[in-house]
């Protein structure tokens, strides 16, 4: 497979020399980027679930539009810039200030194109597209959020990400709890979202002041350079943005609103277990571009081994729940979102893959020079996406669309595996999927029995419980293994 045209000098060996102790370092990052994206969610996402029942699914969906407008102007502008320095500055710190000026310089151009637009919107009383404006307008802070973010997980600083992300988490559940309180409008929690990601950004720069930006840095031919370096990021940033963003829009072709709305809504319960995932990935990419640009490919490939197994035991029983108690889990949004409980089992089965292909793509395939692989991978399911999206979408609804999901998910993950066979170790996974899918069987068997009788929740923990037992009693090395490794991720 061809590697990007661009290599990133050798950065110094400045990691342990014994994987035990490469995993201490990647347990602290990822518990910090946890804490940042999971813990830190959590109060933003029971807040969201009182947002989700007041806007009804028809006015979700115009939101969920917005969002995905915002993101994808947001990716465009970004011309790759923060996930080249998510590896660039692990390797080559020196070019942080270029990549940092260039960034904040594209983010201002942009914020004053698209207030001028939102003042237009305003004036000609055309609120769907002042709301969109609005998206744009968060959409923009939402990628200088996550440009910083990825410099102080390049520098191994995921600890000094949370505060930043404490400030706006925060203000989000406030801006919520006003909108609903006041009755107010989509446009006015998208404008309030806006207002509080000020704060946070600026304390974020300030931790970077080090990478602050520079006049000498901004010129074209610093401009050309930083953005040439950055294309295959880029060009792969845009294949992925149309699969996750696009995806929503291309169903609201063929749907109502309030279809959009139901899936969303199935989108948004799964979103926790991606946002675990993709921690995962960033807090491991720093690690395995300093091990990949040192040379030391055999703790490479047992780091992605072992941190790929452990990563699956852990995340079937998750699977596991979100299928058998849907319908459960969707009346806690409203009854108005019951009918997206067959969405939800189907994004839940899809969430494995998810998994597997953040970890594998985000940080084994991004440490090791193949992005332009991922992005090949991603614009083919791309095309898949769209197609069956329009095609069963159009036929069964958020469902069928929901499936058109997985289906493309499973062409990723298989041109992943082909990617990294080419550097080399067996990735073994119908053997690991073997052993978590027959526990998992039983997980959801006893769920199933369980919940008939008591509570649904109470029915969680014995079912837990038999499932490490089914794992031990059948794949009792791989337990062992995901527990020696979880183990040295706390302490080695």
């Amino acid at each position: 497979m061809a590697t990007e045209p661009h290599s990133i000098p050798a950065v110094r060996p400045d990691l342990p020399a014994n994987t035990s102790a490469i995993l201490g370092v990647f347990g602290r990052s990822t518990l910090w980027i946890w804490v940042d994206r999971g813990l830190l969610s959590i109060g933003t996402l029971l807040a969201g679930l009182f947002l989700v029942r007041y806007l009804g699914p028809a006015d979700f969906g115009h939101y969920s539009v917005a969002l995905s407008a915002g993101v994808l102007v947001a990716v465009v502008m970004d011309l790759g810039f923060t996930r080249y320095a998510a590896r660039a500055v692990a390797a080559t710190p020196r070019e942080g200030r270029s990549i940092m000026s260039l960034g904040l310089l594209t983010s201002v151009v942009l914020l004053l194109g698209e207030m001028v637009a939102l003042v237009v919107a305003a004036l000609l009383k055309n609120g769907y597209l002042a709301v969109i404006c609005a998206g744009l307008i968060l959409g923009n802070f939402a990628r200088l959020h996550d440009l910083t973010g990825a410099f102080l997980r390049a520098e191994l600083r995921s600890r000094a990400m949370v505060l930043g992300s404490t400030i706006s988490r925060l203000g989000h559940i406030v801006v919520i709890f006003i909108v609903i309180g006041f009755r107010l409008s989509v446009l006015d929690l998208l404008l309030g979202y806006s207002l509080v990601a000020v704060p946070a950004l600026a304390l974020r720069l300030w931790q970077l002041w080090h990478h602050g930006p520079a006049l000498r840095e901004l010129s074209w031919r610093g401009f050309w350079s930083v953005s040439r370096h950055a294309w295959p990021f880029f060009s792969f940033s845009l294949s992925e943005l149309g699969y996750s963003q696009v995806f929503v829009l291309t169903f609201s072709f063929v749907a109502s609103q309030h279809e959009v709305g139901l899936l969303s809504a199935g989108l948004v319960i799964v979103s926790l277990l991606h946002q675990w995932a993709s921690a995962t990935a960033d807090a491991v990419l720093p690690l395995m571009t300093r091990l990949y640009e040192a040379g030391r490919i055999r703790e490479l490939l047992e780091l992605r081994s072992r941190i790929l197994e452990a990563l699956l035991i852990l995340s079937i029983p998750v699977v596991v729940v979100l299928f058998v108690f849907a319908p459960q889990i969707c009346v806690l949004l409203g009854g108005k979102y019951a009918a997206s409980a067959p969405v939800l089992r189907i994004l839940a089965l899809r969430a494995p893959l998810w998994i597997l292909e953040g970890f594998l793509g985000g940080g084994f395939l991004n440490a090791t020079n193949r992005v332009a692989g991922r992005r090949n991978a991603f614009a083919f399911a791309l095309v898949v996406l769209v197609i069956l999206t329009l095609v069963l979408g159009r036929i069964w609804g958020p469902q069928g669309a929901a499936v058109a999901f997985w289906l493309a998910t499973f062409c990723i993950l298989w041109a992943y595996i082909r990617l990294c066979s080419s550097i080399g170790g067996e990735l073994r996974l119908a053997s690991a999927f073997a052993a978590t899918g027959s526990a998992a069987l039983v997980m959801a068997a006893l769920c199933l029995k369980l919940s008939s009788s008591m509570f649904w929740v109470l029915a969680i923990p014995p079912a837990l419980l038999i499932y490490f037992a089914v794992l031990f009693l059948f794949a009792r090395t791989r337990l062992l293994s995901a527990g020696r490794t979880l183990r040295e991720c706390l302490v080695g």
